[in-house]
């Protein structure tokens, strides 16, 4: 059985922010256009995530190996997937999914 990806309780989403409940300010406050996951300030390219409604990848240096696809309610590597490293969506929004796998915020 796959992990869920799950918001903790100490982290708030709203679809288009993810942010701390305590202690959020611009430098740690993430955003979701629908297209692009990148921090609120000081954003760049080696910092932001695409997302095309299927794959999260990065926006520079995106190559199989560091792509994420889903899949119905799963969310796996490109290349690579097994059991372990394969998640549960968990009906989560992308920028909850991207905070978890690719920007390890918790």
């Amino acid at each position: 059985m796959a992990v869920m990806i799950e918001l903790p309780k100490n982290w708030v989403c709203d679809g288009k922010e993810l942010k701390p409940k305590t202690g959020a300010s611009s430098s740690n406050t993430w955003i979701c256009d629908g297209r692009e996951i990148k921090p609120k300030t000081s954003a760049n390219s080696s910092n932001t995530w695409l997302w095309d409604g299927k794959e999260l990848k990065p926006k520079t240096s995106a190559s199989s190996s560091n792509t994420w696809v889903v899949a119905g309610d799963k969310i796996k590597p490109k290349v690579s997937a097994n059991s372990s490293n394969t998640y549960d969506t968990n009906d989560q929004p992308i920028l909850v999914i991207a905070g978890q796998l690719v920007l390890k915020l918790w």
